[in-house]
């Protein structure tokens, strides 16, 4: 058989490195954060003079107008207006609610980064155990071939033999394929140009769940969940939407100042005798669309009572997916101790129901049944180990800790 073209090997702090670097999703992040700041200037924009030129004629008639001409500025300043004053705060909750989408933006692709990285562990691990299963089929098939040349064996046991080695190469060439389709959703996944025959780190040995800090569930470690803090900015968001509408009811008051020239009769510019220089306070207040503010404070309402109820669930749900992991987390690593146990007894029965068979003390029929169970067992170590750090990894999100320090 072939074997698989070399390939660099990678570990897990340069697959992060490299992702964190060039994946699309850190420019999501930025694009985030991006509109982070610009709810924040918007916000603080409502609080800003405002300035404006005008240009205009007027007359008692249609007839009169062009014979005299006004030329104006007006400056107006928010003195105490709700509206602003929320619109500030909200530009200021806003932002932070953005950079927690951005932080949680990073943290979805750490874990996804980790979750591929170790399915491509795994898929080398079982290519390992197909190359293992291979070989043992090639030497049964050679045991078979010359126990049948001196007439110990019939033609059963060696067509059994060749038929088992053929499902052991067809095996083989699967568990590298699904290597090379993991090599591309990796590649894809960090960024990198083109798909890269790469190899990652075979997996460590899963560590005993209770002796781990992170396993120290508490209820401040929860509430760090990039998840969580994302609702939470959001909660917080949707109470100076709703406080902002009701400010949208009060009467808000500003300071103007406006000045202007009035000019006309065959003069072509404005003359100092016609200035105009004012100051003023304006309080103003709805009349006419009361209605539409009084929906909008019943909308903002709502909108609260789901936030909350939203954070409400996601921290249910949270308990409930932590308790799942850890769990999974003690159920894995009780699996990898029986699985490894079990390798190494089936390794030594293979053993001696090889040389059993080479001395006609048991039949082919057992010696396969016993490689299938030695197979099976190698199989379920890898899965069990692979699955450990899946969901430790998951694990350390929901915590908040995104990468598992080793």
């Amino acid at each position: 058989m072939p074997a698989l073209a070399a390939a660099a090997t990678l570990s897990l702090e340069e697959a992060l490195a490299t992702a964190l670097q060039d994946s699309l999703k850190v420019e999501l992040a930025g694009v985030e954060l991006a509109q982070g700041r610009q709810a924040l200037a918007e916000g603080v924009a409502s609080v800003m003079p405002d300035l404006s030129a005008s240009y205009s004629t007027s007359g008692s008639s249609f007839a009169e107008m062009g014979d005299t001409w006004r030329l104006g500025f007006s400056l107006t300043q928010p003195v105490v207006d709700a509206t602003a004053f929320f619109g500030v705060l909200r530009g200021f909750r806003e932002k932070e609610y953005y950079k927690a989408k951005s932080a949680r933006t990073i943290a979805d692709l750490v874990l996804a980064v980790q979750g591929e990285y170790y399915d491509l562990a795994r898929a080398q691990a079982l290519v390992s155990s197909a190359e293992r299963q291979y070989r043992r089929a090639v030497e049964n098939s050679r045991i078979v071939g010359r126990r049948y040349e001196i007439g110990e064996a019939n033609l059963a046991d060696r067509l059994r033999a060749e038929a088992d080695l053929f499902t052991k190469e067809t095996e083989l060439l699967s568990a590298r394929n699904a290597v090379a389709e993991k090599q591309r959703t990796l590649s894809d996944l960090i960024g990198l140009d083109r798909w890269e025959a790469m190899a990652v780190e075979e997996l460590p040995s899963p560590q005993e769940p209770s002796a781990l800090p992170t396993t120290a569930i508490s209820a401040a470690l929860l509430e760090r969940n990039p998840e969580l803090t994302v609702l939470r900015m959001q909660v917080e968001a949707s109470e100076v939407a709703y406080w902002s509408a009701w400010g949208e009811l009060l009467p808000a008051l500003s300071f103007s100042y406006s000045r202007g020239s009035t000019f006309g009769g065959g003069g072509l510019f404005p003359g100092e005798e016609n200035d105009d220089t004012r100051y003023g306070l304006v309080v103003s207040f709805p009349v006419v669309d009361v209605a539409d503010r009084v929906l909008g404070l019943t909308g903002a309402r709502l909108d609260r009572k789901q936030s909350r109820l939203e954070l409400a669930q996601a921290r249910l749900d949270a308990r409930e997916r932590l308790a799942s992991l850890v769990d999974t987390q003690e159920l894995s690593y009780k699996e990898w101790e029986s699985a490894s146990k079990t390798v190494e007894l089936s390794e030594e029965v293979y053993r001696l129901n090889a040389r059993s068979y080479e001395l006609g003390g048991v039949s082919f029929d057992e010696l396969l049944q016993v490689e299938a169970e030695l197979g099976q067992a190698e199989r379920a170590r890898v899965e069990a180990q692979a699955r450990y750090w899946s969901s430790r990894a998951e694990l350390n999100y929901v915590l908040g800790t995104s990468v598992e320090e080793r």
